[in-house]
């Protein structure tokens, strides 16, 4: 599968379920969890262990306080800063 080269999702408005389920939409073609946000960190782990990002530096969740900065920083490693 080929990478996106825009995930069009801001985590700053959405819930974790909006965010959670448009990754899927996205990169559905991988097997990737749908889960509570409760379990963000698990969701996160599990993005990270898929080949289709394993050429990107996905941020390890244990370093984000909320799942919205780890969000935002996966945001801007796949997508590149924003103008």
């Amino acid at each position: 599968m080929s990478i996106q080269t825009f995930f069009p999702s801001n985590p700053e408005y959405m819930t974790w379920e909006d965010w959670n389920g448009n990754f899927l939409h996205y990169f559905g073609e991988e097997p990737i969890m749908y889960g509570p946000e409760a379990d963000w960190k698990l969701v996160a782990k599990n993005i990270s262990q898929l080949t289709t990002f394993e050429s990107y530096p996905v941020p390890d969740p244990e370093g984000f306080k909320t799942w919205q900065e780890w969000a935002s920083a996966l945001s801007f490693i796949l997508n590149g800063p924003t103008q």
